[in-house]
């Protein structure tokens, strides 16, 4: 496919072509319905590329594990684990295919994660941990820099005491007049970021939906039932009240 930016589309075809190189684009040197499938398949493996191209936050994936009753975690906060060995590979696949992993103030208050690849070496996305009051543990997994660097974004003038403990740490603190997902979004956008994968908790992933910067999602169901009446869900309030305000996916696809 052609570059997604004007100025330097055929740039790339041109040096391929002028060294003897065969280069067919698809839809114009080549037009089939396989010709199709394959422009979509172009499309897909380029679309964080390609949507930077066309805008100015990262392109945002929404990934969650959930029982079939449609639960993150039992009503005690408890959550490991719900999915598979299988899909915590997959999941690691897309954290080694993102720029950075977004969680929330509650994620690293009751899981503690650690948010690394762990796919035996390549590229490791960096952790952004999104908190307004900045009430986070003293002693995190994401404060250990050893293997990725974590980035604190908060609300200006939060926890200055803390916020000096972070930085000592060698944690970055990002610091915003009002938090919001599509600022921080925009901001590293500006930073170079070209795919960034949410990990976060319903509240937070309600926000970013209501910002309009999440453009895809993977959920992992798990079939498995927890029930109760206050056990967490993928997403928190989005003020919805009737059915057809419901969001509709497009694009769907399953596998086992």
């Amino acid at each position: 496919m052609r570059h997604p930016l004007q100025h330097l589309r055929g740039n790339a075809i041109r040096a391929l072509r002028s060294q003897g190189l065969q280069v067919d684009v698809l839809g114009e040197d080549m037009q089939s319905k396989l010709v199709e499938e394959a422009q979509k398949a172009c499309l897909l493996v380029n679309l964080p590329f390609v949507h930077r191209a066309a805008s100015r936050v990262p392109f945002s994936v929404l990934k969650y594990a959930m029982t079939l009753d449609g639960k993150i975690a039992a009503s005690s906060g408890h959550a490991a684990w719900i999915s598979s060995k299988l899909s915590r590979n997959r999941v690691f696949e897309l954290r080694g295919r993102s720029d950075a992993i977004i969680v929330g103030g509650n994620t690293v208050r009751r899981d503690n994660p650690r948010l690394t690849a762990r796919h035996g070496g390549g590229h490791m996305p960096i952790r952004i941990v999104l908190s307004q009051s900045l009430d986070l543990p003293e002693e995190a997994n994401l404060w250990d820099l050893s293997d990725v660097s974590t980035v604190v974004v908060t609300q200006r003038g939060a926890r200055r005491s803390f916020q000096r403990y972070l930085a000592s740490k060698g944690v970055e603190v990002v610091e915003f007049d009002i938090l919001n997902p599509r600022d921080v979004m925009e901001y590293f956008h500006d930073r170079g970021y070209l795919s960034i994968l949410w990990e976060c908790g319903g509240t937070l992933a309600a926000s970013a939906i209501s910002s309009g910067v999440i453009h895809k999602v993977f959920a992992f169901v798990a079939p498995k039932i927890i029930g109760g009446k206050n056990a967490p869900s993928p997403v928190g309030e989005l003020g919805m009240v009737e059915m057809s305000q419901a969001l509709d996916l497009i694009d769907v696809c399953f596998e086992q």
